[in-house]
């Protein structure tokens, strides 16, 4: 007899990293998503390796999307103890094996470096390779819209949330004793009209809703207007003889902004610059996309199988090698880097951004969300000298920001998508945005729609049973 349904909001609450839920079912208890805190390293590593509850006891995972502040700590939680499945989409279930062995990789090589400069001290990686491989062994792949037991009682459904590829929003619905209630997730809600990716699906009303506010309380540029903000900042950089580093994350972003530049050049709006995407892991992402076109929106499908665009075309290169990245160092016509990460956390952008931030020649666009804490959000608040390995470099580049290639919904699409479920959420618990945006949207959502909204902190728990 389940006599409680609860969850506990133990990551991504009032800040947009760590996605982390906790639910319980009676005696049985899951994680919705397991993601990395990301922001001042000290801070993060001690988040990241702890948990308030105990791993071993969990039953499963079920997984939104591959992104790291979604799926990153997945090693950590194995390594604790947890010996459940791990379910996600199947394309989710590719990019995220990919996606942890770079972490791990990046992890073990920032150590490296700190070591040589004698900054290390007693660290040690989050996790390493192995237990990657650990994590990754308890992955069961689930299909889009194909409904799942994930225990007596508790039926799972993915919908395509229309985000990155793979991305699901995610539906449980909980009977027993003669009562029902359904609980949607929305892990990161995508937007309509993207290149690439289809537009979010609208899934089955559900009793309680835990939504995303990471852009709750403004609405994004318009896609017309971004692009032609595009074209001034690469022109003007072009006419300072500089150079583009454009912060992205290997999945999605880097994907979006490699079909931006292919579809602006095609229309003559810019310059033939030269694209160089500085990431291995991107690379291999973009494979992953080239291996699902059945995801992409119609348009997007029938010119990839025409001519292979938007990820392959004459202007764009992938560098591999670190003695290929270095080289770009020494190119001197302008060019376009796109980098990872996309905060500005680790990678290769860090070397650009070393190299570059002092030539007010150069340009540093930003084109996703920076979170507090993080090197991006300090650059995009004008810092005018941050440090970059442990070392002091001025900025002296132009800082630029584009909202309007968000892969995230903004507040009028949340609403909008919001008002399209039948029968309308009786609660709403808004996660995944830091505390004025998510504020914001709580309020337009009770003034709007007249629902019960609650933006929890870090640690709160609910009952869920009507």
């Amino acid at each position: 007899m389940v006599e409680r349904l609860a969850i506990s909001f133990q990551g991504a609450a009032r800040t947009v990293t760590g996605s982390r839920h906790h639910l319980t079912w009676g005696s049985n208890t899951w994680l919705f998503d397991c993601g990395l805190y990301q922001g001042h390293r000290d801070e993060a590593d001690r988040i990241n390796r702890s948990f308030a509850f105990d791993p071993a006891a969990l039953e499963s995972v079920v997984l939104s999307h591959a992104h790291l502040d979604h799926t990153g700590n997945l090693p950590t939680l194995v390594a604790g103890g947890f010996a459940g499945r791990i379910h996600a989409t199947g394309v989710s279930g590719e990019i995220t094996r990919l996606l942890l062995a770079d972490s791990a990789h990046l992890m073990e090589r920032d150590l490296e470096h700190l070591r040589k400069h004698g900054r290390a001290g007693d660290r040690k990686p989050l996790y390493a390779l192995a237990d990657v491989e650990h994590a990754m062994s308890r992955l069961v792949s689930r299909e889009y819209h194909a409904s799942w037991e994930l225990t007596a009682g508790v039926t799972v459904t993915y919908f395509d949330a229309g985000h990155i590829l793979g991305s699901a929003l995610t539906t449980f619905e909980f009977t027993a004793n003669g009562r029902r209630h359904r609980l949607g997730m929305s892990g990161d809600l995508g937007r309509p009209n993207r290149r690439i990716l289809r537009d979010p699906e609208v899934h089955p009303g559900v009793d309680t809703l835990v939504l995303e506010s990471t852009y709750g309380d403004r609405t994004h540029t318009p896609s017309a207007d971004a692009e032609r903000e595009l074209i001034e900042i690469v022109e003007r950089t072009v006419r300072r003889g500089g150079r583009v580093l454009v912060p992205s994350f290997a999945l999605g972003r880097a994907q979006e902004m490699v079909a931006t530049f292919y579809d602006l050049c095609d229309r003559g709006a810019i310059c033939e610059l030269p694209v160089y995407v500085d990431s291995p892991m991107a690379r291999q992402i973009s494979g992953v996309f080239v291996g699902h076109s059945e995801l992409f929106d119609p348009e997007t499908r029938s010119s990839f199988e025409k001519d292979r665009a938007p990820f392959d075309y004459r202007r764009l290169r992938y560098v591999g090698s670190p003695a290929e990245s270095r080289a770009l160092n020494d190119v001197r016509e302008p060019i376009i880097i796109i980098a990872a990460s996309g905060m500005c956390e680790g990678g290769r952008i860090l070397h650009h951004l070393r190299h570059g931030l002092g030539n007010p020649r150069n340009t540093v666009l930003f084109v996703g969300f920076q979170a507090e804490g993080t090197l991006g959000r300090r650059l995009k608040d004008g810092a005018e000298t941050v440090n970059i390995f442990g070392e002091p470099v001025r900025v002296a580049a132009e800082i630029a920001a584009l909202e309007g290639f968000s892969a995230h919904a903004d507040r009028e699409e949340i609403l909008a998508w919001v008002k399209r479920l039948e029968p309308r959420p009786k609660r709403i618990f808004l996660v995944h945005g830091e505390p004025a945006p998510a504020e914001s949207l709580a309020s337009l959502l009770r003034e709007r729609l007249g629902v019960d909204v609650n933006v929890p902190s870090k640690g709160q728990e609910f009952e869920l049973w009507n």
